[in-house]
């Protein structure tokens, strides 16, 4: 009976005493959404707005370990995960920080938070309680040509949920959990409405696109005829024992 009223006095001073849980964010790809048919083979550029590059909050959670706080900074999460989605179809990537190029030489991606939205809630729970987090992002994308014009703005969102069954601490978990699917969905939607689309066409054309253009545009070499009539750059032939052998040139 003694470690049942210890266990119930150290869950007490974990709910009721304040601490900050660092929540940890890695970064999401939504390189796997990427149509092959969209890959460039021209050059891009990334430029972050501040309010998204030092994105974050102090989450706090009702009455059940209200007195916690949960700091959560995703700023270096979200540029990870954006530049990763515009690799997959801009090999060359160039990461511009907040200043936009003044003489781009490729298409220019400028990202900015709209929203975030961060939250987490304990309920009772038969042995432990629960910890359910939720988070809400929204992300503005802008994108112009070398030569500034623009191509396309819209706003792509992502949401994320996650639960830890466990003291307050695992609150951190839940959150650090519901932020990624969070941005790995915001990824999936940039994807779906800026990259897939035929927004960046009128830009540039599209590897697969630019190969066959340009093979159907070389064109057809005619054989060089010599003076003694044998052909160079066509089709050459050569008397050999009686046979005419004949053979394709590069």
């Amino acid at each position: 009976m003694g470690w049942i009223k210890a266990v119930a006095a150290l869950s007490a001073v974990t709910m009721f005493s304040g601490c900050a849980y660092n929540v940890q964010v890695s970064s999401q790809s939504g390189a796997a959404e990427v149509m092959t048919t969209k890959v460039r083979h021209d050059k891009a550029y990334v430029v972050f707005s501040d309010s998204l590059a030092t994105a974050g909050k102090d989450v706090k959670s009702g009455f059940a370990c209200g007195a916690h706080k949960y700091p959560m900074y995703i700023g270096e999460a979200l540029q990870g995960s954006l530049s990763r989605t515009v690799e997959a179809a801009f090999p060359q990537v160039v990461n511009n920080g907040g200043a936009v190029p003044s003489s781009a030489d490729g298409i220019v991606f400028k990202f900015d938070l709209s929203e975030f939205d961060p939250r987490i809630r304990f309920t009772p729970g038969f042995w432990v309680p629960s910890a359910d987090a939720n988070v809400d992002i929204a992300i503005r994308a802008r994108v112009s040509d070398r030569t500034g014009k623009e191509l396309i703005t819209t706003t792509f969102r992502g949401q994320g949920h996650a639960s830890e069954d466990g003291a307050c601490p695992v609150g951190a978990d839940a959150l650090g959990q519901a932020a990624q699917k969070a941005i790995s969905n915001a990824m999936e939607n940039f994807v779906d409405k800026v990259i897939n689309t035929g927004a960046l066409d009128s830009a540039m054309a599209p590897i697969a696109e630019s190969s066959t253009q340009t093979q159907a545009s070389l064109p057809m070499r005619a054989p060089n005829v010599a003076a003694d009539g044998s052909s160079t750059g066509g089709i050459s032939c050569v008397e050999s024992f009686g046979a005419t052998i004949c053979k394709h040139n590069k």
